[in-house]
């Protein structure tokens, strides 16, 4: 894996250090993207390394700029320059060849937006509670709010994995120039969607949702009652694997 033993790689991008691990092996790359204000040292990133350490899979997870051990201000980052993130890491590590994105919550919408510039090259798309669009749907944006934005550049909401969320003027101001369920989503190649139907984040209809708009015929929503917003039971863990496995 690209890196040494106590950290990642890192790659100068605009204005910023992303750091990355990649590990090379056999095709498809397949790649990680983390969710809102996460990194790549989660549950799921984790499992998926180690998985496909095993399998002999190429292999990459990442930190946003502004997010884990990545440099830069988070609140300079949006979903469009976080998508040039992904897209700037993957070029550099895997110029060539197909690629499987691997997106949770919001890292699904980058996944999307992603795999709709990589065009052919996409082999495949995995999302986990994919949130296209949150900042539209998910966010209600009250005068308190705003004048947060005018005052501090950010407002907060409570979280329930950590710290409280942080949303910025760089990403409410970007947002709309990246909404994608206004429409068809012209990805042909291979979706697959996995969502817990007790996710309080996202809702699983969203799922539904992406699927009706994605203009490819092979996409399948898997729904998991008893599953969370995070999706990293074990249980779960090997639900993810066995998709991704199916994919690749």
């Amino acid at each position: 894996m690209a890196g040494t033993m106590n950290g990642p790689a890192r790659l100068a991008h605009n204005g910023a250090m992303l750091a990355h691990r990649f590990r090379p092996g056999r095709g498809p790359l397949i790649v990680f993207l983390p969710g809102y204000m996460s990194d790549m040292t989660g549950t799921k990133a984790v499992a998926l390394a180690d998985w496909t350490k095993g399998a002999g899979q190429a292999w990459l997870r990442l930190d946003y700029s502004g997010c884990g051990a990545s440099s830069g201000d988070f609140l300079d980052g949006s979903i469009g320059r976080w998508t040039d993130d992904v897209l700037a890491l993957i070029d550099h590590v895997w110029p060539t060849g197909p690629v499987v994105l691997v997106g949770s919550s919001i890292g699904g919408w980058i996944a999307l937006l992603a795999g709709l510039r990589l065009r052919d090259r996409l082999a495949g798309l995995v999302g986990v509670a994919a949130a296209p669009d949150f900042t539209s749907w998910g966010l209600k944006i009250g005068e308190a709010d705003r004048h947060r934005l005018a005052e501090d550049g950010f407002f907060t909401r409570p979280s329930d994995y950590g710290e409280p969320y942080r949303y910025s003027r760089a990403l409410i101001d970007d947002a709309p120039r990246h909404l994608l369920l206004d429409g068809q989503i012209g990805i042909k190649a291979p979706v697959r969607l996995l969502h817990g139907m007790a996710d309080t984040a996202v809702p699983w209809r969203l799922s539904l949702d992406i699927a009706a708009r994605i203009i490819g015929d092979d996409v399948q929503v898997r729904l998991i009652k008893d599953g969370d917003h995070r999706l990293s039971r074990e249980a779960d863990l090997a639900a993810l694997i066995a998709t991704i496995g199916d994919l690749v």
